[in-house]
Parts: structure tokens; C-alpha cells; sequence
């Protein structure tokens, strides 16, 4: 059986709140997928993320569902693909009894799935699940807009991470009309703050995510710089602002602020293995090896079939004449990337070792470069 997406196209529709966008890349390409820049009929895949909930255009979304559910993703749909999530645990509430216990429409229920507000799996709802549903089917009762409540669960994944999914049933709608945090007898606005607005003129976070991309794709370092920070004073502790706010103050040369940010955004994703990686690389450049080492063995550990760090360990271990142990990681690097440039650098260097420890040869000094 074929890895998932395998030689199809995958678009993506904005952007995954703790997983950067060459991670993504990475996964597509080592399936031989394509990443679609604009969805079209001739996309295979469709990926919907949560930071564009209750933002998404109406073409773009009719677009998606016309693809129906094996071709349409929402974003834990398409990590648990991937093999990135853990699966979901077996449901028992069909369909139909689910829409009839819920009272949701089937475009509700399409549309909260497709945002992970609602998990099912094969096709059935468990009893969690049902809380929700007849919760926000209690709030579309009393006027609020389904694109309401989709921004909402976007904002309490973004400031309250590792809360629950049902934590969006305390949803309640305040005296102004805005929707809130019940917290006993008090309303208190989705970070725990005492007030919060749905305001046309509030900082978009997502749209300064955008433009900082956008101007570091461009080479504005400068203006890139200025909108990562302007999206950490509304989402502190997102790990990929924090990873690409790292990137850019490093193309400016400011490495000890880089390093902080790599830190900050690994304090909040420990699973996060490209800041490792970048890390490796700064202490690397300083001459630090152990601290390099640490980094990049961490990066090994988390994620296995990251190829990067597998051939910058392998090669450090060479220079440390570890011959042995840079063996296995040369070998697992080839099964996951045996056609790139380095592919050739890493059979050099694989060849090499096997030489070096054969027997009555005694071991040499071999060079090499890192990635």
C-alpha cells in the first residue's frame, strides 16, 4: 500500500499552527507530491487549516467540498494521514442518529469537521463530539454566525494550547453580544482577559502571519522582522512565529536573538525538531560541538525520518571519529533521500566508513561538510 498523497497535488489552504511550512513541504516531497499554490479542478488533495476558519473565501470552500471527504482534509485529518497524529479512537454515533440528536444541518456538521471542532471517524460522531454539536447548534439558535463560532475555536487553539476540545461548549454569548468564556458566574474573553471583541479592526493574526511570509519570501527582513513581532504581542507562545522570527533575525546576522526565539518556540512545542536543527547549525558556526551535537541527536529523536539532521549528525560523528555511529544514520538518510546531491555525498561518506573500520585498516581522519 501506497504512503497517502503519494505522486498526487495537495493545496493548502492557510497555514498549520505548529508545523512550518517547509515541514509540509518535506512530508509532500518525500511521497513525490506537489504543493498547489492555488486550488483548482485538477488538485487532488485539499487541506483546510484552522488559523482560516470563519475567513476562508465562499469560491475556495465550494471548491473543497466539491472534491467530498476522501479528497477534502481538515488539518489534524491530514497530519493523522501523514502518520504526524496520533488516530482517533473508535466511534459509535452514526450519522444520521447524530444530526438528529445534534440538530445540525449537514452543512453544519461538514463545516465544523472540516475545522476539527468535530472529529469523527468512519463516518461516526462519539458522545464529546455531541456535546458540541448540540452546543453550537444551542448558539446558532440565538443568532450567532457559524463563522462566529469557527473564529472562536481558531482562538482557543491559538491562546489556551492543550485545552480540550470540549472546552468550546463553555462558549456563551455576553450581555454586548460577543462571544466569551463562561467561567462560573463571570464572561471573560477567550485568553481569560475580561473582555473581548469580534471587532472588524482588531489585529488579524493570521493576515500579519501572511504578510511576514510574505515579506521574508521577498528579502524585506526589515518589514518581516517588524510583523513576526506584531504577531507575538497577540499569539506569545506560537512556535512557528517564533521558528520564523528565528530565521529572519539570523539572515540579519543577529544570532544570539535568533537563539532565543529557536529556544521559545521548542519551550512551546517540545516536539518541535527544525528548531533543534537550527540550532545544531548556530552552535555549529560557533564551534561548538557538543552543543551541536545535543541539538541535532535531539532532532534525530523526535523525528526519525527528518533527513537533515540525520546526515549533519552522521557527519559530526565522522569529524569526532565516531565512525559506528555514523553508520546507521548515513544508512537510514539514504532510505529517505537517495536521489538529492547529498544522497551522493552520503554514500561517499557511507563507503568511507565501511573502509575505515574494516579490519587491519586503521581508522583515518575523514572530512566532510555539513548540510
Amino acid at each position: 500500500m501506497g504512503k497517502p498523497f503519494e505522486g498526487s497535488s495537495v493545496f493548502i489552504a492557510g497555514r498549520f499552527e505548529r508545523l512550518p511550512k517547509s515541514r509540509v513541504e518535506r512530508e509532500l516531497k518525500a511521497r513525490g507530491a506537489a504543493l498547489h499554490r492555488r486550488l483548482t479542478k485538477k488538485t487532488g488533495f485539499a487541506v483546510v487549516t484552522h488559523e482560516v476558519a470563519g475567513r476562508i473565501s465562499a469560491a475556495t470552500l465550494a471548491t473543497v467540498r466539491a472534491l467530498g471527504e476522501a479528497r477534502a482534509f481538515s488539518e489534524d485529518g491530514f497530519l493523522r494521514a501523514l502518520g504526524l497524529m496520533q488516530p482517533l479512537p473508535a466511534k459509535d454515533i452514526e450519522e444520521s442518529r447524530f444530526r438528529s440528536m445534534s440538530g445540525l444541518s449537514d452543512d453544519d456538521i461538514l463545516l465544523l469537521s472540516l475545522f476539527d471542532i468535530l472529529a469523527p471517524w468512519d463516518g461516526k460522531f462519539g458522545f464529546t463530539d455531541l456535546k458540541i454539536g448540540q452546543h453550537v447548534q444551542s448558539l446558532r439558535r440565538r443568532g450567532v454566525a457559524l463563522s462566529a463560532v469557527l473564529k472562536a475555536a481558531t482562538e482557543l487553539r491559538r491562546r489556551r494550547r492543550g485545552s480540550a476540545p470540549g472546552e468550546i461548549t463553555r462558549l456563551d454569548i455576553a450581555p454586548s453580544g460577543d462571544l466569551m468564556l463562561r467561567i462560573g458566574d463571570l464572561m471573560a474573553e477567550l485568553d481569560g482577559q475580561m473582555r473581548f471583541a469580534w471587532s472588524e479592526t482588531a489585529l488579524d493574526p493570521d493576515a500579519v502571519f501572511e504578510a511576514a511570509e510574505d515579506a521574508a519570501a521577498a528579502g524585506d527582513l526589515g518589514a518581516a522582522e517588524r510583523l513576526y513581532y506584531a504577531c507575538l504581542a497577540a499569539t506569545p507562545r506560537d512556535p512557528v512565529v517564533r521558528f520564523n522570527l528565528g530565521n529572519v533575525l539570523r539572515d540579519l546576522g543577529r544570532i544570539a536573538e535568533a537563539k532565543v526565539h529557536f529556544l521559545a518556540a521548542i519551550e512551546a512545542d517540545r516536539t518541535f525538531a527544525e528548531a533543534h536543527f537550527n540550532l545544531a547549525h548556530l552552535a555549529s558556526d560557533a564551534g561548538n560541538s557538543a552543543e551541536a551535537m545535543a541539538h541535532l541527536e535531539r532532532a534525530v529523536m523526535i523525528d526519525p525520518d527528518y533527513p537533515d539532521p540525520l546526515y549533519n549528525l552522521a557527519a559530526l560523528y565522522i569529524r569526532l571519529d565516531r565512525i559506528a555511529d555514523a553508520m546507521p544514520l548515513l544508512e537510514r538518510y539514504l532510505k529517505l533521500d537517495s536521489r538529492s546531491s547529498w544522497a551522493r555525498e552520503a554514500r561517499k561518506l557511507l563507503l568511507a566508513c565501511r573502509s575505515a573500520l574494516a579490519p587491519r585498516r586503521a581508522a583515518g581522519t575523514i572530512g566532510v561538510d555539513a548540510k
